[in-house]
């Protein structure tokens, strides 16, 4: 069990539903990947607590999206607020979920979830409610009598928002606040592994003071839940973050209902280091490990370098990722924290254990290392002769990179290109070239030298990797339906 003075530190809110707290199902055991101990047991919500969340939101949909924009965005704030009051209890909770290291839990899990979350309300103040469209003069006389063209945007509904584990306050944050800002309801589903500071979202809605049923978060063990979510048709649209085969599985739950799907899904991003920019390669696998042990969808899990360098780039590596330390997320010493579960620690020995038989050769790690006591896996680096092997081509989500050689910059977008995915990518290099490869990488994000990952850019994936974009301007017209108005005088 969790020692007495960190459990009385954390979070465990329950389930939240039309302005009230509920739970009447059985305890889902949430567990510290680290070391395994209690964090929190937390009551379920049924099915028909999920039906009564949906038809809470359907009917506070009416009375919020006609409340005016500026006292939405008040509440919004207000709610968001309250988060932040809570700004330490979240922290300690993220960590002890997650695994996550509490650096980066303090900068961005909370931090700059929060932030970014108010820089959401920036830009949707940004946007015009109504704009003009422009219409060739001559095409704006018909029949002698003027006509106006009008492009208005409206809320979509009702939103079921499934975020996934990995960093799930943020994600939480940017599914729920630009629909909240853009006047839908919405109906929030943690994921079971990581699912108590996004709970904290229903107390800090019913603090802030927002009309019972505007945004209701529930928590379940398996999935009845969310399917109902993704099938009912008072639920307009979904928004899912998450593999990319459970967001084939919810377009098929939607599809009959002709819901509006936006899915961030899995990644298999390349970084592809340029000849002058070779020395950066080893640092760049090094920060794969540390972010989330891997365990991010736009993490560079395929390092692309000139084969000429390939061996003194994988030395550089070995030697960089063999100093990384495994241990406790708390510890300032630790590099490298625990996976979320066991099953993600057998994904990874599977994955390496695949390479290996189709000819990769572990230059560093490759191991689990469940002596630690946690969700462990040995961060590695793998050395691979193409693309054809499997581990460049499955989503591992884990402390594992392959390192492949190009021969050029023309086979070095082709192998970038050799994916099923399309979620992001980066470049490293003198930046006309970099910029010209970049351009040339069918992915919907795809960062030069560092590149800029903010609240102003939006991000979103192609093909497996998903449809619609998060965060920026197109993040908030992803929870809005455009309305074409034309008239003409009378």
């Amino acid at each position: 069990m969790a020692d007495t003075a960190r459990a009385s530190a954390l979070l465990a809110p329950r389930s939240y539903v039309d302005g009230a707290r509920l739970g009447s199902g059985p305890a889902l055991r949430v567990t510290d990947p680290a070391d395994l101990s209690t964090v929190a047991e937390v009551p379920t919500a049924e099915p028909a607590d999920f039906e009564r969340a949906v038809l809470a939101a359907r009917r506070a949909f009416g009375g919020w999206s006609r409340t005016p924009a500026a006292e939405r965005t008040g509440l919004v704030l207000r709610f968001l607020s309250s988060l932040e009051a809570r700004r330490r209890e979240l922290e300690d909770t993220v960590v002890a979920e997650t695994g996550a290291l509490l650096p980066s839990v303090r900068t961005l899990h909370v931090a700059g979830a929060i932030e970014q979350a108010r820089a959401a309300v920036r830009i949707h103040a940004s946007l015009p409610e109504e704009e003009h469209n422009p219409v060739p003069l001559d095409d704006l006389v018909a029949g002698g009598r003027v006509v106006t063209s009008v492009i208005g945007w409206e809320p979509l509904g009702v939103v079921a928002a499934i975020p996934a584990y990995n960093v799930p306050l943020f994600l939480a944050l940017w599914k729920v606040v630009p629909a909240l800002l853009t006047g839908n309801t919405v109906v929030l589903r943690p994921s079971p592994l990581a699912p108590l500071a996004v709970l904290a979202a229903g107390e800090a809605a019913e603090e802030a003071g927002l009309p019972p049923g505007v945004l209701n978060v529930l928590v379940e063990e398996g999935t009845a839940g969310a399917v109902l979510m993704t099938s009912a048709p008072e639920v307009d649209a979904v928004s899912f973050t998450g593999s990319s085969a459970v967001g084939a599985a919810i377009a098929a739950q939607a599809a009959p209902t002709h819901k509006r799907v936006m899915l961030e899904l899995g990644g298999k991003s390349a970084g592809v280091y340029l000849p002058d920019a070779v020395g950066r390669a080893a640092d760049g696998i090094a920060v794969v490990m540390r972010a989330m042990a891997g365990q991010g969808c736009v993490l560079q899990t395929r390092v692309l370098v000139p084969k000429e360098t390939k061996r003194r780039v994988l030395n550089e590596a070995a030697d960089r990722v063999a100093a990384l330390r495994l241990g406790d997320p708390r510890d300032p010493s630790t590099d490298v924290g625990p996976l979320i579960s066991d099953a993600q620690v057998r994904r990874c020995e599977d994955h390496v254990a695949a390479a290996r038989g189709h000819g990769g050769r572990v230059v560093a790690g490759g191991r689990a290392r469940r002596d630690l006591g946690g969700h462990f896996f040995e961060p590695t680096v793998v050395d691979l002769d193409d693309t054809a092997n499997p581990l460049a081509q499955e989503e591992t989500f884990g402390p594992v990179v392959s390192v492949i050689g190009y021969r050029d910059l023309d086979h070095a977008v082709e192998l970038a290109n050799d994916t099923v995915y399309g979620l992001s990518g980066a470049v490293f290099g003198a930046a006309d070239r970099a910029l010209a490869v970049a351009r040339r990488i069918r992915s919907g994000t795809v960062l030069v030298n560092g590149g800029y990952f903010g609240p102003f850019a939006s991000s979103g994936g192609r093909r497996h990797s998903g449809q619609w974009r998060e965060r920026g301007r197109e993040g908030i017209r992803a929870y809005q339906q455009l309305k074409h108005i034309t008239a003409t005088a009378l």
